[in-house]
């Protein structure tokens, strides 16, 4: 009788009470009967929103997406909202320490920002100078983590001339957040669209006006995190997948250890790169696009292996298979999206 070659996944930032917590919540929470936040205020009662470490938030959000892609994306946003603050030419402690203590989500509205920067689009949102600060006006598609009491960071024109980055509370006058929308799967991390209606944004509230000297210091916590975000799925449906490589699935044996093959160098790159961005040496952005192509293309293939070997049981809606191939088909959605993932890799090598 042929047994299959089960994967064991190494333990990483978490741990087992904080992941058996995730793992017992994870349906609830894929029911959007649970939201996703309730992870930031776990995390928060362990210290684990203090990493000032980046290969060790690089590993937290992995293992977060090994159990629960919703909490991961919500604990990706809170991690970048505070590199944002941290990399910002204002200091925002009170605001960085309600993050971190888990009391306020952070929410990226970043999307268009980092579009904009790379020549692929334009910034949802306006700002106009007025006495002791700007009027923002305009409307982000999608945010997640939002709630009244959110800290959002986006980006918008100046009729100054140039671009601004900025602060603001998710329960300021002129902010209307949207009705949460009606997803395939992540319906429990509050992501709407956001309108911005003459939204007062005081001076101190600039984060920088500086986009060309800025972003390149928080691109690559943006990217290594996401990537975080597909590999943590795909090691948890790849090991899936390999328990069940018996019998007439054996025909998939060779699949699951090539596609897990391919997550162990992605990750080494991973990590390696993670290093080097945290030790302040040069990381090629070109470097950062095809590892985050790579482990969004490599939880889609997991994903996809993993439905295939589970059966009717897999196309339960409720079962872990069916969540993980749902949480998959965001990832390539995600912004940045695989088109400009390659869209922009083919202009930086070219």
């Amino acid at each position: 009788m042929t047994t299959a070659n089960s994967i064991e996944l190494a333990p990483l930032e978490l741990d087992e009470k904080i992941r058996a917590t995730l793992q017992e919540n994870a349906p609830a929470v894929d029911k959007g009967e649970k939201p996703a936040r309730y992870g930031l205020e776990l995390l928060a009662q362990h210290g684990l929103l203090n990493i000032d470490k980046l290969v060790s938030a690089v590993r937290l959000v992995r293992g977060l997406a090994r159990e629960d892609l919703s909490v991961a994306f919500s604990t990706w946003a809170d991690l970048m909202v505070l590199t944002y603050l941290k990399a910002a030419d204002s200091q925002h402690p009170q605001l960085i320490e309600a993050i971190q203590n888990g009391t306020r989500p952070g929410v990226t509205g970043m999307a268009s920002v980092f579009k904009f920067a790379a020549g692929a689009g334009d910034l949802d949102l306006q700002a106009k100078a007025v006495d002791g600060g700007y009027r923002v006006s305009g409307k982000l598609k999608w945010a997640s983590n939002l709630a009244e009491d959110s800290v959002i960071v986006s980006g918008a024109h100046s009729d100054r001339g140039g671009q601004l980055l900025f602060v603001v509370d998710g329960n300021a006058s002129g902010l209307t957040l949207g009705t949460p929308f009606g997803l395939l799967g992540l319906n429990a991390t509050a992501s709407a669209w956001v309108e911005f209606n003459e939204v007062f944004v005081p001076e101190e509230n600039i984060l920088t006006t500086n986009f060309k000297e800025y972003l390149p210091k928080v691109r690559p916590t943006f990217l290594l995190l996401q990537t975080s975000e597909c590999l943590g799925v795909a090691e948890s449906a790849i090991a899936a997948a390999s328990g069940k490589t018996v019998g007439i699935n054996e025909v998939f044996a060779d699949d699951v250890a090539k596609t897990y093959e391919k997550i162990t160098e992605l990750i080494n790159t991973q990590e390696s790169l993670a290093e080097k961005s945290a030790n302040g040496q040069q990381v090629a952005f070109s470097d950062l696009l095809r590892l985050r192509l790579g482990a969004a293309e490599a939880a889609v293939e997991a994903a996809n292996l993993e439905i295939r070997v589970a059966g009717g049981a897999g196309y339960a809606q409720s079962s872990p298979a069916s969540r993980r191939y749902r949480e998959a088909t965001f990832i390539p959605v995600q912004s940045p999206s695989e088109g400009q993932l390659k869209w922009q890799l083919a202009r930086e090598e070219n």
